[in-house]
């Protein structure tokens, strides 16, 4: 039940991290990471989210957290094909910051699905991933 709630709360907040936040070129993905790095932020990111989503009292909480998201997909150098994926989601989690509970109505953007296919593959394991079935959801 709980894994449930979790997969429905965090979808939507993966979405978030399409966009890159800020204009300076230090902030700005390279491009040159790994996808065991990327999925290790995705995961740790989500399951902090989706505890606030579960415990936080207030939407101001709520935004903290998933601010800290952003911020720490906008540094991350995510894996060449996935640079405007980080970038879409990151837009997607700092639109959230003006309603919080978003995250769980507003569906997250996604990388094409042969991205997605080798994601899905390498999210169980990773530790981090405790509900590894972000990128995976709804493939055939």
């Amino acid at each position: 039940m709980r894994s449930r709630l979790i997969a429905a709360i965090l979808l939507p907040v993966f979405a978030v991290s399409a966009a890159c936040g800020g204009d300076d070129a230090g902030s700005q993905p390279r491009g040159t990471g790994n996808d065991t790095d990327y999925l290790r932020a995705v995961c740790v990111g989500i399951d902090r989210v989706t505890d606030a989503l579960i415990s936080a009292t207030t939407p101001e909480a709520i935004a903290a957290v998933i601010e800290e998201f952003a911020a720490a997909m906008r540094q991350i150098d995510p894996p060449p094909d996935l640079t405007e994926y980080n970038r879409q989601f990151v837009a997607y989690l700092e639109a959230a910051l003006k309603d919080p509970t978003s995250v769980v109505t507003t569906p997250p953007p996604l990388p094409p699905d042969d991205v997605r296919r080798r994601l899905a593959q390498l999210e169980p394991q990773i530790p981090e991933c405790r509900e590894p079935t972000f990128f995976s959801r709804g493939l055939e």
